[in-house]
């Protein structure tokens, strides 16, 4: 007996050991992150209105459900199975969902979801289904009013409300070439902008842009699937060239009337976070000039579109990027919160309606990234805020009077919070390095009062690299990295290195995260490794969430800070006893790529293999809005443009360099590419290409797999 115990023992501890040296397949590390490792999670997790009950979807009893859960720890109740909600879609002609739509609380006893352009409401109490509205035909960027139950939408140039089912209303009738209403598709989706109509708070008015690109150079999009090929134009204004121009339309359903804003000139000016105040009264426009060191609030009479007040102004040697609205708490009209990093830093400060400065409330060397919403009394808001390092994330209650901040998160990781409407209770999505995800209910002290889900980890049978952080010291700034080594690394041994690099602005790669923040890419880092790589990551100057002056130190000159950076972030592996140094590669995508090839040309001989993806080459060719705010127009900075082409250092190109791009690229175009090709045949320097015909700034779909499998061959081909 004690013999067959020992060796039962045995079996099970060679089983627990075979199990943790299983490798990915190239499939599993791209397309399982989707499928077979997807970490489980609480779907669709919201408070129930001003309750303190929360639902989530989830399996039960055999099949999908919306639960019920709250703060008392009881088993929690089945609110609508799927089934119950096809049974009652049949109703209506709708074929059966193999899962739930998106679904909101309008209240807390009815839940609104928007289905083939139908917006139907659910009553948990009643369990009746009913349809509220419908839009006929086809239709783009739905928006839907509560209160009146309105809905917007687009169709082709024009925007419509569908009144009820029975009744719809063509509001705009332009059939210019180059002009569009409501899209949310404005200032190529710059200044945080993500949606083209405003519904005021009651539903009388519906703001909207719209956008004039007839002036804009058109630009072709070849496409092959026709013969012969076929040539669909886009609007696309390179930097130094002409702008669009955007007017904002106020749409009066009372009256059905229509009135512009009267934003004054110049005309290619931006205009961004539109937002109502909670009275209906007044409309706030951030503008925002052409040079973009320049903001100005403005406040506006919706009945006239006459400005009534510049409530304040914004100016940088630099740039001003504003992204958020005015921020009304609790509906009322008399004050609001304004993000803004003019103290260096991303912070909250309290405005009267007026335009009067009452307070600074957030301060410290550290952004605060998010608004989180206020508790009903107004006395304490909610943020979530970076750390200094900007490693990681905690949400905190701050109090508006005095701005103390408490921090509600303790753990060091990163914390996505929902807070309850009362403010008393806080769901708090968790992770950091070592932990896939965990969600925990906490009580107003940010005490752990219920672990509600503590996902398994989904690679526990897999042999992964160790993922470190860290941080090197440059220029100065202390500049975070994120190390990951071979499953069965060895001190000893030397290994080649793959470097990972995005560098620009509004990404922030290096995190305290699940492995690091590597995202959806994070698999395939670890196939990388378990082929015999290690794989480098490093933030740059330039990159997000340190700070204004840590972002703004490449103004004018993207490329050069960036590539020192990395560079020290190369000295530093070279110091490492078991990095190989003459196997060192590089690869990015978008901002990137770019960076990828500066890289490769601007430090020769350091690179033996590179993967640029999607890359710009010339930020003369790059649009606008993007382009010139962190480098100016090509008139006022030529000295610029000409250090930072990619094309000015060709001549340097030594080791192996693999160019893809999408060849109906609207955000990076084609032509980047193939002028760089162009360029290196006249220097006589040979570059690997491959283009994805019909695919956009990414390679998605099927294609994704042979993508990268391109590169990780290409990769193993020169570096091992």
């Amino acid at each position: 007996m004690r013999n067959t115990v020992s060796l039962l023992v045995l079996f099970f501890l060679f089983a627990q050991l075979f199990a943790q040296e299983k490798y990915f397949s190239l499939e599993d590390a791209i397309l399982g992150g989707a499928k077979q490792f997807r970490l489980k999670t609480l779907r669709q997790l919201q408070w129930r209105g001003d309750s303190e009950s929360f639902t989530y979807v989830d399996s039960a009893n055999g099949g999908l459900a919306l639960l019920q859960d709250g703060i008392k720890d009881e088993p929690p109740q089945i609110l609508l199975a799927l089934d119950s909600l096809n049974a009652d879609l049949e109703a209506y002609g709708e074929k059966a969902l193999s899962n739930f739509p998106r679904l909101t609380w309008a209240n807390k006893h009815s839940l609104r979801f928007i289905l083939q352009n139908k917006w139907y409401e659910y009553n948990v109490n009643a369990k009746t289904l009913s349809l509220v509205n419908q839009i006929e035909g086809e239709a783009e960027n739905v928006d839907i009013e509560p209160h009146s139950r309105r809905m917007a939408f687009t169709r082709g140039k024009n925007l419509f409300i569908a009144y009820d089912p029975e009744r719809t209303y063509q509001i705009t009738f332009d059939e210019g070439e180059g002009i569009s209403n409501g899209s949310n598709y404005v200032h190529r989706n710059e200044f945080g902008i993500y949606k083209g109509t405003f519904w005021s708070p009651r539903g009388n008015y519906l703001a909207y842009y719209r956008l004039d690109q007839s002036m804009v150079t058109k630009y072709p999009l070849v496409h092959i699937d026709e013969r012969p090929a076929q040539a669909e134009f886009i609007r696309y204004p390179m930097t130094g060239m002409t702008s669009e121009q955007v007017q904002v339309g106020v749409y009066n359903l009372k009256t059905g009337s229509t009135v512009f804003l009267r934003t004054g000139e110049p005309r290619d000016q931006y205009l961004t976070n539109i937002t109502w105040s909670p009275d209906e009264k007044y409309i706030y426009v951030a503008h925002l000039n052409r040079d973009q060191n320049h903001m100005r609030l403005v406040k506006y009479d919706p009945e006239n579109g006459r400005a009534v007040q510049t409530l304040f102004e914004e100016k940088d040697d630099k740039y001003v990027e504003p992204e958020h609205g005015p921020i009304f708490m609790n509906d009322d009209p008399s004050r609001f919160l304004w993000f803004s990093e003019r103290d260096g830093f991303q912070h909250l400060y309290l405005y009267s309606a007026r335009g009067k400065l009452i307070r600074q409330v957030t301060e410290g060397d550290f952004d605060v990234l998010s608004f989180l919403g206020s508790e009903p009394s107004g006395k304490y808001i909610f943020v979530t805020a970076a750390s200094a390092d900007g490693l990681n994330r905690y949400a905190y209650r701050v109090k508006l009077s005095s701005g103390r901040m408490e921090r509600i998160t303790q753990n060091t990781g990163t914390h996505a919070v929902l807070p309850s409407k009362n403010g008393r209770w806080f769901i708090d999505r968790f992770s950091e390095l070592k932990t896939p995800s965990r969600i925990t209910l906490l009580d107003e002290d940010g005490q752990t009062r219920r672990i509600l889900l503590e996902a398994p980890n989904t690679l526990t049978d897999y042999a992964l690299g160790q993922v470190k952080l860290g941080s090197i010291e440059h220029s100065g700034t202390r500049l975070n990295y994120r190390l990951i080594l071979p499953p069965d690394f060895n001190e000893q041994k030397k290994y080649p290195v793959i470097v990972y690099v995005y560098g620009g602005p509004h990404a922030q790669l290096v995190r305290n995260t699940w492995l690091g923040g590597t995202g959806s890419r994070g698999l395939w880092f670890q196939y990388l490794a378990q082929q015999g790589f290690i794989v480098f990551t490093l933030d740059n100057r330039g990159s997000a969430n340190r700070g204004i002056a840590f972002e703004q130190a490449t103004f004018r000159r993207l490329g050069t800070i960036e590539v020192e950076d990395q560079m020290a972030g190369i000295d530093y592996l070279k110091r490492l006893p078991y990095v190989d140094s003459t196997r060192i590669g590089v690869h990015g995508w978008s901002y990137g790529g770019f960076m990828t090839i500066s890289l490769m040309t601007r430090r020769p001989g350091v690179f033996k293999a590179a993967v640029a993806g999607g890359p710009v080459t010339d930020w003369h060719y790059y649009e606008v809005m993007y382009g010139e705010r962190y480098m100016d127009t090509p008139q006022a900075n030529p000295e610029g443009y000409a250090e930072s082409s990619t094309f000015n250092y060709i001549d340097n190109l030594q080791g192996k360099l693999l160019l893809i791009h999408g060849t109906v690229d609207p955000v990076v175009v084609w032509q980047h590419t193939l002028l760089y090709l162009q360029k290196a045949i006249q220097a006589g320097k040979q570059v690997d290409y491959f283009v994805y015909p019909e695919h956009q700034h990414g390679v998605r779909g099927n294609a994704r797999l042979h993508l990268y499998q391109k590169m990780t061959e290409y990769l193993i081909e020169n570096l091992k």
